[in-house]
């Protein structure tokens, strides 16, 4: 999975969105400086990229990235239907002096070629291919869609909207290209994943770690090895971190007592409740309710 930096970082912005439909196109070779996202909806493209030939029949996915050799034909007895887009999918100060380039690399000019982004969706993390062919790539045709029509209409106030929709296409495509790599989740991922779902909807009251490894059908021994590589905690310990976020929310939100909040979390008094705290957080509750509560020297 990408990193989770690169992750918070997505903020798209989209240069052109159409739904392009045409008898017969050829885009002789070129670069781009940003990337280019098109579902072939109906039709065929002959498409090369540096030195890789591809065919692209119905529903496969074309991710065109930036500085990257290509060009591609269409087949003359099918009309084609290309909904595309391009964009940035992190912020750029200089994204409105970026445009559609038609021109080689060779035929670029430094000042040009300086916009080239970074491929963030390729080779830097995110992994994307510039071929996606999958049975699951009908997925992003209505976000697309949606997000062609919104954009062809220029109101201001749907940019957020089409932000949106182009952050779900793309984690829609890492979805894709992670099972296409094989990295779909195992029976024994999904039960450990029912046992974070478990946690949540039980932290009020003793949550025994034999009920979490019966739930995934291991023994405790097993389960708690597993669960530790996932999670980076041991089911335990997550546990108690999970009933103390919630009691620092209640801390920070409501003026119930520290016997109410530890009560509320599944505490049996509150020595129990302040010495976990202290375990995991260094103070105790009440130093905590203190420091979060400092007035405001400035007023």
């Amino acid at each position: 999975m990408p990193d989770e930096a690169l992750l918070w970082k997505l903020s798209p912005y989209i240069r052109v969105a159409m739904d392009h439909r045409v008898k017969h196109i050829r885009l002789n070779t070129r670069i781009i400086f940003d990337y280019e996202l098109l579902y072939l909806e109906k039709g065929k493209l002959f498409v090369r990229i540096e030195d890789n030939p591809y065919e692209l029949v119905s529903g496969d996915i074309l991710l065109l990235k930036p500085g990257k050799t290509h060009s591609l034909v269409s087949d003359v007895s099918l009309e084609a239907h290309m909904p595309h887009i391009h964009f940035d999918p992190v912020y750029y100060d200089d994204y409105e002096q970026v445009k559609i380039n038609f021109k080689p690399h060779e035929s670029c000019s430094q000042a040009e070629l300086s916009r080239i982004r970074p491929d963030i969706l390729g080779n830097e993390g995110f992994m994307l291919p510039d071929v996606i062919k999958s049975k699951s790539n009908a997925r992003i045709l209505g976000p697309l869609k949606e997000l062609i029509f919104l954009y062809e209409r220029k109101n201001p106030a749907t940019i957020p909207t089409q932000k949106s929709l182009a952050i779900n296409i793309i984690s829609i495509l890492i979805e894709i290209a992670s099972e296409l790599r094989g990295e779909t989740k195992n029976k024994s991922d999904k039960r450990l994943d029912d046992t974070l779902s478990y946690i949540i909807d039980n932290y009020q009251r003793k949550i025994l770690v034999s009920e979490l490894a019966k739930i995934c059908c291991l023994s405790i021994h097993h389960f708690e090895r597993l669960f530790k590589n996932r999670y980076g905690h041991s089911p335990a310990d997550y546990i108690t971190r999970y009933k103390l976020a919630k009691a620092k929310e209640l801390m920070n939100y409501t003026r119930m007592s520290l016997s109410e909040i530890a009560e509320r979390i599944g505490y049996s008094g509150i020595h129990a409740f302040s010495k976990a705290f202290k375990r995991i957080e260094g103070i105790s509750p009440g130093s905590y309710i203190k420091n979060s509560h400092m007035p405001n020297p400035d007023k």
